[in-house]
C-alpha cells in the first residue's frame, strides 16, 4: 500500500512540473534577476579542463592572446522568477536552463554541436572565434541554446552584449593584474583585493573564483573560471559599481596558481 502511495505521489509531482514548465513558457513571463559572467583563463584551462578550453589548445602559444587576456564562457540569466515563484530550486535550472521546457530538445550528449549552427553575422563570427576558443568545438551552440534561446534573446546582439562586457573586462586593470602573475602562484585574499579595487566596489563578494586539479602531479589550485554576478537590471551600466551583486564563493583554496 505505502509503495503504490508513493508512486502516485511522485505521478502527481511529475505532472504538477510538467504543467509548471509549460504554463511559464505560454506566459512568456521569462524575467530574472542577474546574470552570470563566466570567463576562462585559457592556460589553466588547457592544463585541466581540455573540453572547456576546446581544441585552440594544441595551437596556443605563451605570448597569444588567450594567453594574456580572459577567454568567453558564456553569459547566464538566472532563474526565471516565475520557475522561482513555483518553488524550482535554482539548481535545477543551472542543470537544465531551457532545455527545462518541454519544447526545447533534449540536451545532447556531449557539448552541443547536434543543435543547429548558429546564424551570426560575419563580424559577430569573427569576434566570437578569438574570444571564445572552444566556439569550434560547439560551446557557442551550448551556451545559446542550453542558456538564452529559452528567453527569447536574438542570437547576435546576446553575444555581441557577451563580446562588449569581455572587452571591458580586459581593458581593466583586473586583467593586468592576472597578466602581471601568470606563472605565479597568488593569495586568493589578494587576487580578490585587485578585483574589489579595479572595478572601484565595496566588497569583492560579486567573483566567484573557479580552480581544478592538474591531472598526474596533484595540483589542484589551477585556476580555470572567474565568474562575476551581474544585476539583470543594470547590465547596460557595467562595469558601474551599481551592476555587481553577490554571488558565490567558489571552490579555489588560499592559494591560487595563474598559468601562463
Amino acid at each position: 500500500m505505502r509503495i503504490a502511495v508513493k508512486g502516485l505521489l511522485i505521478l502527481l509531482l511529475s505532472l504538477s512540473w510538467a504543467g509548471a514548465s509549460h504554463a511559464v513558457e505560454s506566459s512568456r513571463d521569462m524575467r530574472f534577476q542577474h546574470y552570470t559572467f563566466a570567463l576562462i583563463w585559457q592556460p589553466g584551462a588547457c592544463m585541466v579542463h581540455a573540453r572547456l578550453a576546446g581544441p585552440a589548445c594544441d595551437l596556443r602559444i605563451s605570448g597569444g592572446v588567450s594567453s594574456r587576456q580572459w577567454s568567453l564562457h558564456g553569459l547566464w540569466p538566472s532563474i526565471p522568477d516565475a520557475l522561482s515563484r513555483q518553488g524550482i530550486a535554482p539548481p535545477t535550472w543551472w542543470r537544465n536552463g531551457c532545455y527545462f521546457f518541454p519544447s526545447q530538445q533534449a540536451i545532447p550528449a556531449a557539448r552541443s554541436c547536434q543543435n543547429p549552427v548558429l546564424d551570426l553575422q560575419p563580424t559577430v563570427r569573427a569576434q566570437l572565434d578569438l574570444a571564445m576558443p572552444a566556439a569550434r568545438s560547439g560551446l557557442d551552440r551550448h551556451e545559446y541554446y542550453k542558456h538564452a534561446a529559452c528567453y527569447g534573446f536574438k542570437q547576435n546582439s546576446f553575444f555581441r552584449r557577451a563580446l562588449n562586457l569581455l572587452k571591458v573586462v580586459n581593458a581593466n586593470a583586473f586583467t593586468a593584474f592576472m597578466r602581471r602573475h601568470r606563472g605565479r602562484v597568488v593569495n586568493r585574499a589578494t587576487l580578490r583585493q585587485a578585483f574589489r579595487k579595479d572595478f572601484s566596489l565595496l566588497s569583492s563578494q560579486a567573483l566567484e573564483l573557479r580552480c581544478s586539479t592538474q591531472p598526474g602531479n596533484g595540483r589542484q589550485d589551477v585556476l580555470v573560471q572567474a565568474w562575476m554576478t551581474l544585476r539583470a537590471d543594470r547590465i547596460k551600466e557595467f562595469p558601474a559599481p551599481e551592476s555587481f551583486m553577490s554571488g558565490r564563493r567558489g571552490n579555489c583554496a588560499e592559494w591560487i596558481f595563474i598559468a601562463r
